[in-house]
């Protein structure tokens, strides 16, 4: 092509490379064959257990049921056959073929450096920005917890970005061709909240060239880039319309998408949405502190992570000189981790780097560009989103009228929106300072400009660090009962605390004195520049050299070599424990285990060995998870319902500890024959029965279901039923009496792809004890089947296969229109 020269390609070899040997160095143990402990992966290996199994038995080919969670859901939403081959495969050439973790952070800077590209960006500046954007603190620590689809996603969203740009700067086919191609990748990750975040960039982009457009009168233009934009953005996502109509379809009857059934009071006054999460659950985890934002220039503001203060730290140095017991020292080290904000199961701060956010502050200073606006304000707008409970009536108002906003959690994580913009913006500056046209007198105007800003910052910051106490309320608890553990004598809990609180002190003031020195030298490397002392070159070395050792040591904190462990550690924790050897030599089919040595229902350990109970999701079925609050965590336990769900064991610890698998002999079986039926007003009503019930006995059903009840049972105690096979997706019974009957069946009610057929006739399928599902049989000799058939997989597969095509002739076009182009020769009058 025109202009194609290896030197014009070695800049972005040199990046590519770059990205790669960065990458690799950072991830060294991983070189020696050593993995990362990822309590999500872990957790994943163990929800997908049964669907990996029925894979090795059926020709590769994933069960649309999985059995092993929860009494049974859709397997679809654990792992599946997403069928959108093009993004696979184009994943994989994206990553250069290299392995995780390196290649989560070679796509972020790869997807990064393709939208400064496309923006025209000095390539060397792109590395600095694509370095900054991969390895913000919260790449990280989402990579060292085991959530690999959120940190694919965030690689792909500067890429799509990239590719809508293109279009809207009248590069139609090539920038619909890579929209396509890298949407579909982003949303075959299958995280949606980050595809969300990407939508709501999308949004203020847009309106930031709408308003260009109309300024300009480019009216024809803009409908021509949207009908493009709109179209291949659409490609793109309708190529996992297989992963898409199924999440959607599921959604409905869940935690996340549906309407509760019960309106059940929790214990953090939440406000209930209709057709989502309740805003307490929602703003539970990850409402980030308004001061604790002030962690995108300065991390250990509120001392970093839940690690520990350290053996060298002065809380160590008082328990010494306290002479505890080494048994309360170890428990009260323990006690007070470096983290001393308000969030629960907080593992980092983001952390944007110290040089880049002066560098945005620099650019909101001086650039000229319709980018700088949308820039500011979505990134105003991800800060205040991300206070969640701590802004609670801009937050709450943005959760019930924002569209589809309801559907997550954790509202912290949109700051993935300013991980994409302060780099962005910031290189946007550098590039418009070193290669722009404005005079040297007004660099240093607008560069003196934004020092007075970040001084401003700074004093904040120092009045912050002076004014902390560094102590949260459980500090505050330990030291009370350690005042009563002293018999009123409060100096020990309060010299522990106060130790605490120095040595989360000491790593705010060491953090900020790190931040001014980084911002200091890239100040006066802009300085310089600006005086005519430096010339562009080594001003973009020296900002590219600070810029990545200041995030890449931090990023370090939460991904070091200690994360990393040989393989056949990581794998230890699924090995069978002598109480999961003991239920395995059980040859009966299709029972179910509790395993109350666990959180039962954040655990997918067990489900790794068994059919349980329990499980991990975040998505769980609504009708389960009201099981779950009003009967499955009571105390004492109520039996009748264990029975229901065929819970042949429950796993206990016995007066030494060691786990003892309990039988259970009331466990009904897969399926049983009731004597009568109780019709009951409503959901409430059904699951208050649940309270004292014989499930053997009777059937449970709400009065909405009585037309497809046609006849009420006839006792008949020779009559059976039994299970012949269960093959996850098709589950097969034989029935055999001499009236006519009312089956329950010991699995979960799903009315979104199960159907029931009698000799080969459909039957309507009878929600009965809130959870199950009920048949009535004619009296006879019967073959039962229930098979699952979701509308939503067979239509998303055919749109998947439609989609792929579509992409491929769309890149076919673009590949071919600037072949074309470039072979046309250069007017040179």
């Amino acid at each position: 092509m025109k202009n194609l020269s290896f030197k014009a390609l070695l800049p972005h070899l040199v990046a590519v490379t770059s990205f790669v040997i960065v990458a690799v160095i950072y991830c060294k143990p991983a070189l020696e064959g050593k993995v990362l402990q990822q309590s999500d992966i872990i957790h994943w290996k163990g929800m997908a257990k049964d669907i990996q199994d029925y894979r090795a038995t059926h020709n590769g080919v994933a069960p649309l049921w999985t059995t092993n969670m929860f009494s049974g859901m859709p397997g679809y939403q654990i792992a599946g056959n997403n069928n959108n081959y093009i993004s696979y495969y184009a994943n994989e050439i994206f990553s250069l073929f290299i392995p995780k973790p390196f290649r989560f952070f070679i796509l972020a800077c790869l997807g990064f450096y393709f939208l400064c590209i496309v923006l025209r960006i000095n390539p060397w500046l792109g590395i600095t920005g694509a370095i900054a954007y991969a390895y913000a603190s919260y790449s990280p620590i989402i990579i060292s917890v085991g959530h690999e689809t959120k940190m694919l996603s965030m690689a792909y969203v500067p890429a799509v970005l990239g590719g809508l740009i293109m279009i809207f700067d009248k590069r139609y086919w090539s920038g619909a061709a890579f929209t396509a191609l890298f949407s579909s990748i982003l949303v075959f990750h299958n995280h949606y909240q980050i595809v969300y975040y990407f939508l709501l960039i999308a949004v203020f982009v847009t309106a930031a060239y709408v308003v260009k457009w109309i300024k300009e009168k480019q009216y024809k233009h803009m409908v021509t880039a949207a009908a493009f934009a709109i179209v291949a953005g659409l490609i793109g996502v309708l190529s996992n319309a297989v992963t898409l109509f199924t999440t959607y379809d599921y959604s409905k009857a869940t935690i996340r998408g549906g309407q509760a059934s019960l309106n059940v009071k929790d214990s953090i006054n939440a406000t209930k949405q209709k057709g989502g999460l309740d805003t307490g659950y929602a703003f539970l985890y990850g409402s980030y502190g308004v001061a604790e934002t002030f962690t995108l220039m300065v991390p250990d503001i509120y001392g970093g992570g839940p690690h520990p203060l350290g053996e060298e730290s002065k809380l160590v140095e008082v328990m010494g000189e306290k002479g505890l017991p080494p048994q309360l020292a170890n428990q009260l080290y323990s006690s007070f981790p470096a983290y001393w904000g308000n969030q629960p199961g907080h593992s980092g701060p983001v952390y944007l780097g110290a040089v880049i956010c002066f560098l945005f502050i620099f650019g909101m200073a001086y650039i000229k560009s319709h980018h700088k606006w949308w820039i500011a304000v979505v990134s105003l707008l991800a800060i205040m989103m991300s206070w969640g409970k701590n802004f609670a009536a801009f937050n709450t108002f943005i959760f019930e009228y924002l569209p589809m906003y309801n559907k997550f959690r954790a509202p912290a994580m949109i700051l993935v929106i300013t991980q994409l913009t302060f780099p962005l913006l910031a290189v946007l500056g550098v590039q418009q300072f070193l290669f722009g046209k404005d005079d040297k007198t007004y660099l240093w105007k607008k560069l003196k400009l934004a020092g007075l800003i970040t001084t401003g910052v700074f004093a904040v910051l120092f009045l912050l660090y002076i004014s902390f106490d560094y102590k949260n309320d459980r500090d505050k608890f330990i030291q009370q009962q350690l005042t009563q553990m002293s018999n009123g004598d409060s100096s020990l809990g309060r010299d522990i605390v106060n130790a605490a609180a120095d040595d989360r002190k000491g790593l705010f003031g060491k953090d900020l004195f790190r931040s001014f020195f980084f911002i200091g030298a890239s100040f006066l490397l802009l300085f310089l520049y600006a005086r005519n002392k430096l010339k562009a070159t080594p001003v973009i070395i020296g900002l590219l050299l600070l810029s990545s050792i200041d995030v890449l040591a931090v990023g370090k904190r939460y991904l070091a070599n200690d994360n990393f462990m040989e393989p056949e550690d990581s794998d230890g924790v699924f090995l069978p424990t002598p109480a999961d050897a003991e239920i395995k030599k059980d040859t009966e089919a299709n029972y179910r285990v509790f395993n109350l040595t666990q959180d039962p229902f954040n655990d997918a350990i067990t489900a790794y060995h068994h059919k349980s109970i329990g499980g991990y999701h975040a998505a769980k079925l609504s009708i389960y998870q009201d099981l779950i609050e009003n009967q499955l965590s009571k105390q004492p336990m109520n039996m009748p319902v264990l029975d229901m769900l065929n819970t042949k064991y429950v796993i206990t610890t016995d007066s030494a500890g060691r786990l003892l698998p309990q039988r259970n002999p009331g466990a009904l079986g897969s399926a049983w024959l009731v004597k009568s039926i109780s019709f009951v007003k409503d959901a409430k009503a059904e699951m208050r029965a649940l309270d004292n019930f014989n499930p053997k006995e009777s059937a449970i059903v709400q009065e909405s279901f009585k037309p497809s009840v046609p006849f009420m049972p006839q006792w008949d105690s020779a009559g059976t039923i039994q299970l012949v096979k269960n093959d996850n997706d098709i589950v097969t019974y034989s029935f055999n009496a001499s009236t006519n009957q009312f089956a329950v069946f010991s699995e979960v009610y799903y009315d979104r792809g199960w159907k029931a057929f009698v000799d080969g006739k459909e039957t309507p399928i009878v929600k009965v004890n809130y959870v199950l599902r009920g048949l009535s049989v004619p009296a006879g000799k019967h073959n039962i089947e229930f098979r699952f058939e979701p509308s939503s997989y067979k239509t998303g597969k055919q749109l998947t296969g439609i989609s792929q095509l579509l992409i491929l002739g769309i890149l076919i076009t673009g590949i071919f229109l600037e072949y074309r182009r470039s072979k046309k020769p250069v007017n040179k009058a």
